[in-house]
């Protein structure tokens, strides 16, 4: 797909990585499309995603750490590592000059970044989808049940339950759609997301904010390590969050 502003994004399949050509001028105009598009690329969870930089004008310096952000929340979740292709020139010594390349992995050929991918971590993924009906809390809770305790996570499984629970009432009535449930192991973290037809980001309610509902996010908030949520190229989005895995376990 393409997206056609000041600067055409281009994205395309490349293994099971995602390449993102941008083309023309990159600047405050265009940081917020990069920013979308990317976390969009972010929630298909492919093996990593790929910034091809050669044919891209950099308008502002500032625009450039656009990467760090990104990178970062794909490291929260899902754990997509998010790698940049310059070769040498201007575009490369700017990330050098603001210190982009010291966070984000810089190569200088596309070939170069998909072997670098190849040596991600390894994890352990469970996924189910459920109808917009009101028995599917208690089916993402029995799959979460199941998946934990086969993985030897007795000790998270409550807490992911109560989590997976509330993101899938969410989901059924709120976004009225189809949930989409992902367990994902790495690294010390255990994830938790639900995906969904909906755009409307999930409000954090006090207890007490509301008579009755409405305290999901403040659930999931109080039980995660971190949560967040990102945009998905069909007009959804993803609510995720991390639990931390005892040494051990």
């Amino acid at each position: 797909m393409t997206i056609r502003t000041n600067l055409d994004i281009d994205v395309s399949p490349r293994g099971k990585a995602l390449l993102v050509r941008l083309v023309g001028d990159l600047g405050l105009a265009t940081v917020t499309d990069v920013r979308n598009a990317l976390l969009k690329c972010v929630a298909d969870e492919p093996s990593g995603v790929i910034v091809q930089l050669d044919r891209t004008t950099v308008l502002t310096p500032l625009a450039l750490s656009v990467f760090g952000v990104v990178a970062r929340k794909a490291s929260d979740w899902p754990g997509v590592q998010v790698v940049l292709v310059a070769r040498p020139g201007h575009t490369r010594e700017l990330l050098r000059r603001g210190a982009v390349d010291r966070f984000v992995p810089t190569f200088a050929l596309v070939a170069e970044a998909v072997r670098a991918l190849h040596d991600t971590p390894a994890r352990q993924l469970a996924t189910l989808e459920l109808p917009p009906a009101a028995g599917s809390a208690a089916a993402a809770r029995r799959f979460v049940t199941d998946t934990l305790t086969g993985w030897g996570l007795d000790a998270l499984v409550e807490d992911a339950c109560l989590i997976a629970s509330e993101l899938v009432e969410n989901a059924v009535e709120h976004a009225r759609s189809v949930a989409k449930v992902r367990l994902e192991l790495r690294r010390g973290l255990l994830t938790v997301a639900v995906r969904d037809a909906s755009a409307a980001r999930p409000a954090r309610l006090e207890p007490g904010a509301v008579v009755n509902g409405g305290r999901g996010i403040f659930i999931v908030d109080t039980l995660s390590k971190a949560w967040g949520t990102t945009p998905t190229w069909d007009g959804g989005k993803v609510v995720w969050a991390a639990l931390a895995v005892a040494a051990g376990a």
